[in-house]
């Protein structure tokens, strides 16, 4: 399995608050600025497909638009019904004020 780490932008890009999906890799991604801290789970709910990126942030957690399942972004955990899977987390690293995506291949 080979690691790569993928820039996808800066980090003044994402204010504190804010999301966006990326289509990277094998599956999109959820990238969230939360509470100034830059995470990245997988953006698709586990429960029924939805794009969290349609969602609502509420401080560590992302809600689906679907079916109101929570996720908490700092470590992906399904918290609320329907959604009992956890979601796919991404390591990030800043370097000179550049977001990096750890994937594998």
């Amino acid at each position: 399995m080979t690691t790569v780490w993928l820039d996808v932008g800066t980090d003044v890009d994402l204010e504190p608050g804010d999301m966006k999906r990326l289509d990277i890799g094998r599956e999109p991604v959820l990238l969230a600025n939360v509470e100034g801290t830059i995470v990245a789970v997988a953006d698709t709910c586990t429960h029924e497909d939805a794009s969290l990126s349609g969602g609502a942030l509420d401080g560590v957690f992302v809600r689906c638009p679907l079916h109101g399942s929570r996720f908490c972004l700092l470590n992906g955990k399904a918290v609320d019904d329907p959604a009992e899977i956890d979601l796919e987390t991404f390591s990030i690293r800043i370097e000179h004020g550049r977001i990096l995506i750890e994937l594998s291949s």
